[in-house]
């Protein structure tokens, strides 16, 4: 007698490939959702809103590491070391005149440090929220220096055009917190006569800083550089060291471009670019060549320049004339 079983071998089989699909649609899911989060916490800091919302519905972004033609930033608080050297001895000073105690002068010297810091902070605030602003990439503070740029990690072929725009509205609004803090020294002023008549301490005046910018386009090395925990996302290469070089030629409330970014700027604002002033080639440490450079010219309103002449922002003996930005050309 024979017996014959038919076993269901189809059903096994099927169950063990749907379990397979399920297991590799999960594991892609939390793959795809801690890549995602990994981009929220690196670039929600550093970028707008907007651009983290274009990377998170990317398909694919190259984070590790890329070539990119981007425009870079650098711009730098003018007036710092002064600044610093200044409180520093006045500060001295009154340690000495008053004959504080150690431990009373030691406490009134990091109040000094404590102003001085929240003076740079103040300023840096600004133009890093004015980089957010236009979709920048803020990269990192350096000291009194701000590194940002544009057309990574969302690509665009406006990023000149975006970056330019972005270091105009930063010299406009650091004149605007200028304007203010120079009232406020008004105001303090006229109080301070009545606070020396009856013997108090006057109030300290506010420091009034100007912005010197340096942009460049080019090709660059972008990506997440360093530890898991520790990750900055940013840029490498000679075009990040052009950009600092003419930040640093850029003296006090000018804005200096290369000429890659001038020609950039042509094809995309003609008008813009019409405003700019071509300057003598500059000889910049580590290129061979010098370099062709021009000038944006960001006060356009007849009332800023007025500001300026007239001395609106030099009421005060802690402001004197030299720390006002000089109208361009002079």
């Amino acid at each position: 007698m024979q017996y014959r079983y038919w076993l269901p071998i189809i059903l096994p089989v099927g169950c063990a490939s749907i379990m397979t699909h399920v297991c590799m649609v999960t594991y892609r899911v939390v793959v795809e959702h801690k890549e995602r989060q990994r981009i929220k916490s690196v670039f929600s800091k550093v970028v707008s809103p907007n651009v983290v919302n274009e990377l998170l519905k990317a398909d694919r972004i190259s984070l590790g590491g890329a070539r990119r033609k981007v425009t870079i930033y650098f711009a730098d608080i003018r007036g710092f070391t002064r600044m610093t050297d200044e409180m520093q001895a006045q500060a001295e000073a009154y340690i000495r005149e008053h004959k504080l105690p150690p431990a009373v002068a030691e406490a009134y010297l990091d109040k000094q440090a404590g102003d001085l810091l929240s003076t740079v902070s103040l300023y840096l605030s600004v133009i890093a929220d004015t980089i957010i602003k236009h979709d920048g990439t803020f990269d990192k503070y350096i000291g009194d220096c701000v590194l940002a740029f544009w057309g990574a990690p969302i690509p665009n072929d406006r990023h000149p055009l975006q970056c330019v725009r972005a270091a105009i509205d930063a010299q406009r609004a650091i004149y605007e917190l200028n304007l203010q803090r120079a009232a406020e020294n008004k105001r303090r002023e006229q109080e301070n006569a009545a606070r020396l008549a009856t013997g108090q301490a006057p109030y300290p005046m506010h420091r009034l800083l100007a912005l010197g910018s340096g942009i460049t386009t080019g090709t660059v090395t972008v990506g997440l550089m360093g530890s898991e925990e520790k990750l900055s996302y940013t840029v490498l290469g000679r075009e990040v060291n052009l950009a600092s070089r003419l930040e640093g030629v850029s003296g006090r409330g000018r804005i200096i471009i290369s000429d890659a970014t001038y020609h950039e700027i042509l094809r995309l604002d003609p008008e813009l670019a019409s405003t700019c002033i071509e300057l003598p080639p500059q000889e910049v440490k580590g290129f061979r060549d010098a370099v062709k450079i021009y000038e944006v010219q960001w006060r356009q309103m007849e009332t800023e320049l007025q500001a300026y002449d007239t001395g609106i922002l030099t009421g005060t003996k802690a402001t004197p004339p030299t720390d006002i930005i000089a109208p361009a050309g002079n």
